[in-house]
């Protein structure tokens, strides 16, 4: 029985293992804005109040900047078609599952009877791009993702590009044709 119980063990960590860190993506856009006509972009500026870190702003808007860049797009301050503003939201989340086998000791974790939980720290990375004449958001791309995985340099980079790559595989939009 307790070779059965590590078997299933190992399945669930290599689930979590070999899922994305990111996910949940999500779009919206005005359906009435002219997308094909954008070939230039700018960052607004970052709030001094930001959740951001430094570091963080840099990896984000290099990332940014290297998958438009890929489409065509390029980086002014002089009359760009659209400006981009870059944000992250956190919250604590909790994960609580029930094995539904009974009360068997090898199987609790965090002290947790018939299971275990899980707690962590959610973010949603955010992509905002804004008419710079009208102000107005014209489209907005966002990914969810657990930011306990991004505890290292090399971690935090590969999670961020790997959300902005994911976010704007849905920009520009889908022709409204």
């Amino acid at each position: 029985m307790k070779q059965l119980s590590l078997f299933f063990i190992l399945i669930y960590l290599g689930f979590i293992v070999g899922c994305s860190a990111v996910y949940d993506i999500s779009y919206d856009y005005d359906r009435s804005a002219n997308f094909t006509v954008l070939k230039t972009y700018n960052w607004l500026p970052v709030p001094e109040n930001a959740s951001m870190t430094e570091l963080d702003i840099i990896r984000i808007k290099k990332a940014v900047n290297a998958e438009l860049e890929a489409q065509d797009l390029r980086l002014t301050s002089h009359s760009p078609d659209f400006l981009i503003d870059a944000y992250i939201v956190t919250k604590d989340k909790v994960i609580a599952r029930s094995w539904g086998y009974g009360n068997y000791p090898y199987l609790i974790y965090r002290g947790y009877g018939e299971g275990y939980f899980y707690q962590y720290e959610e973010g949603m990375f955010i992509l905002d791009f804004v008419n710079p004449k009208s102000k107005k958001l014209i489209w907005r791309g966002a990914a969810k993702s657990d930011l306990d995985y991004a505890v290292t340099p090399e971690k935090r980079d590969k999670l961020i590009n790997e959300a902005i790559h994911k976010i704007l595989q849905n920009f520009p939009p889908p022709s409204l044709n």
